[in-house]
Parts: C-alpha cells; structure tokens; sequence
C-alpha cells in the first residue's frame, strides 16, 4: 500500500479512537468504495499512444460525489484513492453535502501540444461518463494538479455530446470558465479559503500560544510550497492584503529563497519561462 495511503488511513484510525464508533462501522468508514482503472487509446503524432487513469469513489452517503481531476505522471491509483478519502472527510466535517471523489489521468500535460491535450482529455471523459463516473447527479470532478478551466470546459462539453438532454448537463463538472457557465471568482477561490483560514489561525489566542507567536501577520514570512493555481493566489493575497512576506517558493524541480522578499508576480512570471527554479536571477525577484 502506497505510503500517501497508510498515512491517511492511520491518521483516520487515529482519530475514530476518540470517538464513539464500532470497529466495524469505523472499517466502513475507511473503506474505498470503488477505484475504476481505465486505459484508452488516442492516436496522435502518427501513432497510437495508450493512456492509464483513474476515478475513486471513497463514499456515497450523500451524492453527487465531489473531488478533483490531476494530470500527472506521478499519480495512481492509491494515491487517487487517498485524496478521495480525503475529500470525504472534508466535506463531512464541514457538513458539505458531499460524498468524496478523486481522478487521476497518467500524463505530464506539458508534453502535449494544446489539441493534442484536448483530444486525450475528451477520451478520458468519455471512459468515464459512459460508466457514471462523471455525472452532475452522481460524481462532479473539479481541476486539481495539472488540470484548469480548460479542462473542464472539455469534460462538459463532452457530456453534453453524450447526454444531449440532460438540462443540468453544466453541472457536471465544476472549475469551467465564466464564459462556460463557471463562477467569477472560482479559479481563486481555494487560494482565498486558505488566507482566511490563515487569518482566524492568527485570530485564536490558545493555538498562537502554542507556537508562540503574536497575532501580528505583517510581521510574518512563509515559504510556499508550489507556485501553481492555489499557491500563487495565496501568496497574492498573503503579500498584497495582509503584508506577509514570501521568501521562498519550492517546487518539484528546486527552490529559490530570498530572504528580502520575493515578487509573486515576477515570480510566476518567469516560471513559465523556464525550466529549473535554480536559473531564475535572483535580482529578478
């Protein structure tokens, strides 16, 4: 078992400790509903290139089911079964009324021209529309690590071919452009949960005492791990609304630091230029 899934799993065991659950509702809990593997075929570049994905269903005690989609060359099958436990979870403790779902298609979405990448995502969709596994009523995807609003644009456009008649038929994924019956503000939307989170943390007297430190954010400075779509409107709007200082960005490739304060702007800026963090000139920062 993957070790992203022994963790999560220990850390729920943890936890049902302190409550009043039987062992075997607490093993339910837990449990996996169903991983569906799909592997399709998409010829491109002259060729037919076979491709692997994923859809999990951790739980359907309420539905549709809810959770992301990630393009990465990294994922799995465990690990997308940990983040749909994961997003059962979060939605339970929050009584957001949703069972918990994760995707993952094995791809690094950088090699592929845009035509391309849009030709496999509307095969992979279709593996999993066809078999319910995207459906307003039944499980909604939302982008994740790799994925965006282009993305889902495909997807729901691609629902709409197979279910013509469905007049929520929008519904089925969440995270589409505005122009595509998205919402303003989505695309930030994770990034600013996050800010606020922050700011009740530093709100709380008891926990800052615990880590003894003063409730004062403009004193403070953090380093990001993973300039993408949520770490870059978090630092935005740590920076720009509260005055914390960015002095460090990590990523899958290296790390920069600077001690004086980082850009977010220039900072994003030049990643999508380059190739390794460790070339970007620091003055540039």
């Amino acid at each position: 078992m993957n070790n992203f899934l022994l963790d999560t799993n220990r850390y729920v065991n943890k936890a049902l400790k302190y409550s009043e659950l039987s062992d075997d509702l607490a093993k339910k809990i837990i449990t996996c509903n169903s991983t569906y593997t799909v592997r399709f075929g998409v010829r491109l570049r002259g060729q037919i290139y076979t491709f692997e994905g994923w859809r999990s269903v951790h739980s359907e005690h309420m539905e549709p089911t809810k959770g992301g989609i990630r393009f990465d060359m990294d994922t799995h099958a465990e690990e997308v079964e940990a983040l749909a436990a994961l997003m059962s979870y979060k939605c339970a403790i929050i009584n957001v009324p949703y069972g918990g779902s994760k995707g993952g298609l094995k791809i690094d979405p950088t090699q592929w021209e845009g035509r391309e990448l849009e030709k496999i995502t509307r095969r992979f969709a279709q593996e999993l529309i066809k078999r319910d596994l995207i459906s307003p009523s039944m499980n909604v995807p939302a982008p994740d690590i790799g994925t965006s609003s282009k993305e889902m644009a495909w997807i729901a456009d691609e629902y709409r071919k197979i279910h013509p008649a469905d007049i929520n038929g929008s519904a089925c994924v969440t995270g589409k452009p505005p122009s595509k019956n998205g919402l303003v503000g989505r695309e930030e939307a994770t990034g600013r949960g996050v800010q606020y989170i922050i700011r009740e943390f530093f709100r709380n007297p008891d926990l800052l005492k615990l880590v003894k430190l003063d409730n004062d954010l403009s004193t403070k400075s953090f380093i990001l791990q993973g300039l993408g779509n949520v770490g870059y409107h978090l630092s935005k709007f740590l920076t720009e609304d509260d005055g914390v200082k960015l002095i460090g960005i990590s990523e899958f490739n290296g790390g920069i630091y600077n001690e004086d304060g980082i850009n977010v702007e220039h900072a994003k800026n030049i990643l999508l230029n380059i190739i390794h963090l460790k070339t970007i000139p620091k003055q540039l920062l």
